[in-house]
């Protein structure tokens, strides 16, 4: 199980991988074909805007900060979001993965809580956290009329965020500890291996396959929530913000701009944890 995957077969999976996406880029290619063909309309504006507002992503948009600076504020929104939820969900999987008692004692308030949708939390975060941010929180109260990051870091939308991730977290992390199989743990009890070596190289190894999984599910989930997060009494900056604000003042351009970044940004995330994933996934395929 602790053996190093040849960098042959690494660089195999990297290349099968790309050959595997080029397929599924013919559809996006023709979508984009037939749209610059239509030329726009009065439902839609042509490519050629689209293609002007994401080629000079510094310039300011609707006084609200420039492209890059709004997909700065969301990627630092959804990777702190998506980090506490890793930081929470991983060790809580674990412990129902390996312990029976612990999975008994949590898993009724797991499955109540796994089906409230983030976005039906939303008014519950409304009325505990208000419009509170980091900047308040670590009394930095002289940044607060200023743009800076820390004031765009609101708590009640950093929870809605990880409690959209953290479930995927640790359902697949408990799937993966649980999928482990005994002959391993048996045989490293037998050599007299202690918890903690049964622990790095057997169980985590074992099961980092379903842990990158539960990860991009968490991705996942974080990017669709955000323009819902994004809607939080304060807010004035992100990319899920510049959207509603430019629907709101029929700037399609914008609000299309906007999609196509979420869309390939989450794209990024979920491909670019698959693909640290892949070494992993090959110590699985040799078992079977």
């Amino acid at each position: 199980m602790g053996g190093q995957v040849p960098s042959e077969e690494c660089t195999k999976v990297s290349w099968q991988g790309i050959k595997d996406l080029l397929p599924g880029l013919l559809v996006p290619v023709l979508l984009l074909a037939a749209w610059s063909f239509y030329g726009g309309g009065s439902l839609l504006p042509p490519p050629s805007d689209v293609f002007q507002i994401l080629s000079h992503p510094a310039e300011d948009i609707l006084s609200c900060g420039s492209l890059l600076w709004n997909i700065g504020v969301s990627l630092v929104r959804v990777l702190l979001g998506l980090l506490i939820a890793i930081v929470v969900g991983t060790p809580l999987g674990f412990m129902m993965g390996a312990n029976t008692g612990f999975r008994k004692f949590t898993s009724v308030v797991t499955e109540l809580a796994r089906p409230l949708s983030p976005i039906a939390l939303l008014p519950l975060s409304i009325i505990v956290f208000k419009d509170t941010s980091f900047t308040e929180v670590l009394g930095m109260n002289n940044l607060k009329y200023t743009r800076h990051i820390l004031n765009e870091l609101q708590i009640g939308m950093i929870f809605i965020l990880a409690w959209g991730g953290v479930f995927p977290v640790i359902l697949e992390t408990m799937h993966g500890v649980r999928g482990v199989r005994k002959v391993y743990v048996e045989a490293a009890r037998v050599l007299g291996a202690s918890r903690s070596f049964i622990f790095r190289h057997v169980l985590l190894p074992a099961s980092l396959p379903d842990i990158f999984t539960g990860y991009r599910m968490a991705v996942g989930r974080c990017w669709m929530v955000i323009i819902a997060a994004e809607m939080l009494p304060g807010t004035n900056s992100g990319i899920g913000y510049l959207l509603r604000y430019s629907y709101q003042l029929s700037r399609l351009d914008i609000m299309l701009a906007c999609i196509f970044v979420i869309a390939v940004i989450g794209f990024v995330f979920s491909r670019g944890l698959e693909f640290a994933g892949d070494r992993w996934l090959l110590l699985r395929s040799r078992e079977r």
